[in-house]
């Protein structure tokens, strides 16, 4: 691994596509989710980190020179309210893992599921919403489509046991992420949603950088050009970020801007 003070205009020379993760690189981590019931209603709250003014701005400017990719896990309803001033131009929103794409005015459906599996995820999501109703331990699973994110306390191995039983082809990848368990088909990763992405905009993946600060960013990150990561001891990559500055999104962009000069 090298420094990102060592990325040269040689080595970006053909990139026309830079991803970034979303908590940790380009907003702070974060998210508390609270839910309240009557027998009429149901009151969701969200709590999460906004996107910084100043990052908002560099990613403004980063996008005049290359296609700016924001890959996550999150719903694209919850990355349209916090990349909207981004949006339309030279922008995705990679959303749930790459099962959809909004970009160019419009939200694209990748991945397609047969009955078996949706039938899954829906005995998934009962089984899990039982037990948390029993023990407590949720907060709350965030409002999406199809990925299922439950959010916990800890890392509950009885969570595992549940979808283990349901599943046990292990058709379903268990992840932890620290503050909540996404559960989803395994070919699904942050490397597929951007080879999707790719295939969508006809990029190679030759020309693109992805940076990443997690496990979970692993497949994006080596399916990249170019890789970078911002927690060199729990990712291993291309180039790292130094920690000079709270997110390691800014490091990766200034050095971009600089060599774009």
């Amino acid at each position: 691994m090298k420094p990102i003070t060592e990325l040269t205009r040689d080595d970006i020379k053909d990139v026309k596509l830079v991803c970034f993760d979303v908590d940790g690189v380009t907003i702070k981590k974060g998210t508390q989710i609270k839910v309240e019931e009557t027998p009429e209603t149901q009151t969701m709250t969200i709590r999460t980190r906004l996107l910084a003014r100043e990052m908002r701005d560099k990613l403004i400017e980063l996008k005049k020179h290359y296609f700016i990719a924001i890959n996550s896990g999150r719903s694209t309803i919850y990355l349209k309210d916090v990349f909207n001033e981004l949006l339309w131009d030279n922008v995705a929103l990679i959303g749930e893992v790459g099962i959809f794409t909004l970009a160019k005015g419009e939200l694209v459906q990748h991945e397609k599921f047969d009955e078996k599996a949706l039938a899954k995820m829906r005995n998934i999501r009962s089984e899990l919403e039982k037990y948390a109703d029993t023990t407590r331990i949720s907060e709350a699973f965030e409002p999406k489509q199809f990925l299922i994110t439950f959010h916990t306390r800890f890392d509950d191995k009885n969570v595992h046991e549940i979808v283990k039983k349901i599943d046990p082809e292990s058709e379903f990848a268990v992840i932890w992420s620290g503050e909540a368990f996404d559960i989803l088909p395994r070919r699904l990763n942050k490397g597929t949603a951007l080879v999707s992405l790719c295939k969508y905009l006809d990029v190679d993946l030759s020309q693109t950088i992805a940076i990443g600060n997690g496990n979970n960013d692993r497949d994006m990150t080596e399916t990249a050009g170019i890789g970078v990561t911002t927690e060199p001891k729990v990712l291993r990559s291309d180039f790292y970020t130094t920690g000079s500055q709270h997110l390691g999104g800014f490091e990766l962009i200034d050095k971009l801007l600089e060599l774009n000069r």
